[in-house]
């Protein structure tokens, strides 16, 4: 004989069983969260240390002395030395796109982008003359070795340069620059003056390097500029870099 199942019988879901499910759940959403703010901690230290030191200098040791935890407590976020070293460069390249490619995007399109473009990159690159740039840096440690730090690195670096290979097609459908210009080029020129700012002001602390580059990136556009070429912004450079690199 069949019965109607009792409301009350086992098959009701228990409670207090829900309710210590729920409680597991908001514990672990918690160590989540914590672990992952350990985890930022640490690639924002690992980065700072990695900018006076570079990526080869990067240690688990060196880091979790600067973090005072244990090599093992890092050792447990990253797993190697080499999943740190990738972690910097993403952390890196996020920041670099947050300063300098961002804020250039949202602006009109054009010559007045590829400007805007330069000048993030100037600033960032005045920064950097202190501190040091990982991209160039990391290029002079992982140039001849292969591996996912490098290929990393090499990522990073293409990603940018087609964003600003891109500004220029965009300049020559705008009409601001000629049809006959060479985008490639212009971005190899481009790219090297940022390459020889670092060398000039950074290494040599050659007096008026910033000003060089800005001459350099003028004469760049001087060459495929248009009539209808838009003049550039006064401001759009204001506060590039420190007043005694750019004296002369």
């Amino acid at each position: 004989m069949l019965h109607s199942p009792d409301p009350s019988s086992s098959d009701k879901p228990n409670s207090s069983a829900a309710g210590s499910a729920r409680t597991s759940s908001r514990a672990r959403a918690r160590g989540q969260a914590k672990g992952q703010q350990t985890r930022s901690a640490i690639v924002e230290a690992a980065l700072g240390l990695a900018t006076h030191v570079g990526l080869e200098g990067l240690s688990i040791g060196a880091v979790a002395e600067v973090m005072q935890m244990s090599k093992s407590g890092v050792f447990a976020h990253f797993g190697s030395r080499e999943e740190l070293q990738i972690s910097v460069v993403r952390e890196y390249h996020q920041r670099f796109e947050e300063e300098v490619f961002f804020p250039a995007v949202a602006g009109p399109r054009g010559l007045p982008r590829l400007r805007a473009l330069f000048a993030n990159w100037m600033k960032r690159t005045s920064i950097e003359i202190e501190a040091g740039c990982i991209y160039i840096s990391g290029a002079v440690e992982f140039d001849d070795r292969p591996g996912p730090v490098r290929d990393a690195l090499a990522s990073s670096v293409k990603t940018w340069l087609s964003a600003m290979n891109r500004a220029v097609v965009l300049a020559k459908k705008e009409g601001h620059l000629r049809a006959d210009a060479d985008e490639q080029q212009m971005t190899f020129e481009i790219h090297g003056l940022i390459l020889a700012l670092h060398y000039e002001a950074r290494f040599l602390k050659t007096p008026g390097s910033v000003d060089r580059a800005l001459a350099g990136f003028e004469r760049i556009v001087s060459e495929y500029q248009t009539a209808s070429t838009p003049p550039a912004p006064a401001e759009a450079l204001a506060g590039v870099s420190t007043p005694l690199l750019r004296r002369g």
